[in-house]
């Protein structure tokens, strides 16, 4: 665990890092033999470093084909059996070609999430299933940064906040990022939402430590009862009907 982690996860044990919640509800549906699509696939499958590594959860899938729209990313991610450049709105895919698929902070990036959720719902198997971790706009800092700032400012934060580089970082609409949302754009997709959960992450402000603190206090009046409606992440996972 970094030296940062190791800190915070003292000062609120209650969070969970959003990658590794992620990892987590992947080893709970990843099946063994599963036709595995990921959206968004970038260079890995996820950024935990608890429960079930990346590379043991590919194993357990008979294929895992990566989609993105920057094909430089697809050819540093190593567990990819195979890749495709594409677009999530117009997959080229067959309908029915997948068990499962999967979304790594990929809904907030989402213009027309309606129509991807769409094409999910084509490209599963029936009882297929579709999962994800996404930030949650009931977030004040999340909800705030979406109303207050532009796309651009939002990219500059981003990177200023987790200090990753400006290519790792894409144009943010968050049209996909609350219960609510979720709940209409599964239902027109004829998607059953199985798991739809709310989940304080890590704090989001690592570079001035004054200010960790005092998000992190936050942090922990929000963790418990009514209030993690407004923690800071999502996880999700929906099925595609049987009949």
């Amino acid at each position: 665990m970094p030296p940062y982690e190791k800190v915070i996860s003292r000062i609120i044990p209650e969070v969970e890092f959003h990658q590794n919640r992620y990892a987590r509800g992947l080893a709970e549906i990843v099946r063994p033999g599963s036709h595995w699509l990921d959206l968004g696939a970038g260079t890995r499958v996820h950024d935990g470093w608890i429960g079930v590594r990346a590379d043991q959860l590919v194993a357990r899938a008979a294929f895992l084909l990566g989609c993105d729209v920057v094909e430089t990313h697809l050819g540093q991610n190593d567990h990819l059996h195979a890749a495709a450049v594409a677009d999530a709105t117009a997959m080229p895919f067959r309908a029915g070609s997948f068990d499962l698929v999967t979304a790594n902070m990929v809904l907030e990036h989402l213009e027309r999430p309606e129509i991807v959720f769409s094409e999910v719902a084509r490209v599963l198997v029936p009882g297929g299933l579709f999962a994800f971790v996404t930030p949650n706009r009931a977030n004040p800092m999340v909800f705030t940064a979406s109303v207050i700032l532009s796309r651009r400012a939002r990219r500059r934060l981003a990177h200023a906040s987790d200090l990753r580089e400006m290519e790792h970082i894409f144009p943010t609409y968050y049209r996909a990022n609350s219960k609510g949302a979720i709940g209409r754009l599964a239902e027109a997709a004829a998607l059953r939402v199985h798991t739809l959960d709310t989940f304080n992450s890590y704090p989001m402000i690592h570079s001035f430590w004054p200010l960790t603190a005092l998000e992190s206090m936050w942090i922990k009046l929000v963790s418990h009862g009514p209030q993690r409606a407004i923690s800071s992440n999502l996880f999700g996972v929906m099925e595609k009907p049987r009949s």
